[in-house]
């Protein structure tokens, strides 16, 4: 018996860091959620990708390139925009309405959480480095360049980026 590759997918993203909007093809080998959260997962590779900065009166207005690679660390928020990749995300049962803040947006919604976590440190018991929210609202600190879903079911967001956060 012949044991193959798991399979490579690509998927539509959005994503937002502190410094640039991005959107294109995330490239993902098996599992989705497994694959972006592996804790020796530094990078996010995106084909076919669009990149504009946050920063008003920057003079680089955007640009389009076939491969992009963005530092994981650095991602606030990661949005799939295809339903079925939602819905293959595992989530933990707990669920907790909070308010997070980030260098480029607040988000409020219900946070997945381990169920012995309490609210006040949960950040620092969360094992990978996306939280997933669902019913979540995305509410930008700065001018967005190009369209981004602000009001969605699920939504992945990068521990590292949350400043503060508060029960809704």
């Amino acid at each position: 018996m012949v044991l193959g590759a798991p399979p490579t997918h690509h998927h539509e993203v959005h994503i937002l860091t502190s410094s640039f909007q991005f959107s294109g093809e995330l490239e993902t080998v098996g599992d989705t959620f497994g694959y972006v959260d592996d804790a020796a997962r530094e990078c996010l590779s995106l084909h076919d990708a669009r990149l504009a900065p946050l920063t008003p009166g920057n003079p680089m207005k955007g640009l389009h390139r076939p491969l992009i690679v963005v530092q994981r660390p650095q991602v606030a928020f990661l949005y799939f925009a295809s339903a079925e990749t939602r819905e293959s995300i595992r989530l933990l049962t707990r669920k907790e309405p909070l308010v997070a803040y980030t260098p480029v947006a607040v988000c409020c919604g219900n946070f997945h959480i381990t169920a012995e976590a309490r609210v006040r440190d949960f950040i620092e018991t969360v094992a990978g480095y996306f939280i997933p929210v669902t019913d979540a609202q995305i509410f930008p600190l700065v001018d967005l360049p190009a369209p981004f879903p602000l009001q969605v079911d699920l939504l992945l967001l990068g521990r590292d980026q949350i400043q503060t956060y508060h029960p809704a």
